[in-house]
């Protein structure tokens, strides 16, 4: 049960952070001209706070169904 919260929380925290970090434009602390890179930073910013989202999520569920 764990994975399969870990993987719908790591899926849709991704895309949430993915869409907010475009919305910030970070690419104005890139040079221009540096598409590759740009992208890879953003999906590697967003990774991670999925990641980290996804873990929170599956401590959470665990706690609750302890407490129950």
């Amino acid at each position: 049960m764990d994975e399969l919260i870990y993987f719908v929380s790591l899926t849709v925290f991704f895309a949430l952070s993915l869409r907010i970090l475009r919305a910030v434009h970070i690419e104005n602390k890139f040079e221009k001209m540096k598409i590759w890179e740009i992208k890879a930073a953003y999906f590697l910013i967003s990774l991670v706070i999925g990641h980290i989202l996804a873990e929170v999520m599956v401590k959470l569920s665990q706690l609750l169904t302890n407490n129950l």
